[in-house]
């Protein structure tokens, strides 16, 4: 079933919502003491997962999802999703 223009949309936002959050989380990771991992190692490995996600119908995807946190997390602007 096709999706609307609306339903892509709505997928959007929870997208949107659930990588902010992951933002969010790792932030606040980052202020607490004895971090198992600094953040540039985190997002460097966040990097080298994205590079290495399986080839499946879903993997540009999971990339850019991916590649946004890793982003937003070294400062750089949220870029929104857009479901094609």
């Amino acid at each position: 079933m096709p999706f609307t223009e609306q339903d892509k949309a709505t997928l959007s936002n929870i997208i949107e919502g659930f990588t902010l959050a992951i933002v969010e989380v790792c932030q606040t990771l980052e202020h607490q003491k004895d971090l198992p991992m600094p953040p540039a190692a985190f997002i460097g490995e966040l990097n080298l997962r994205a590079k290495n996600l399986p080839t499946d119908a879903s993997r540009n995807m999971k990339r850019s999802i991916l590649t946004n946190i890793s982003n937003v997390l070294e400062g750089k602007p949220f870029a929104p999703l857009t479901i094609p």
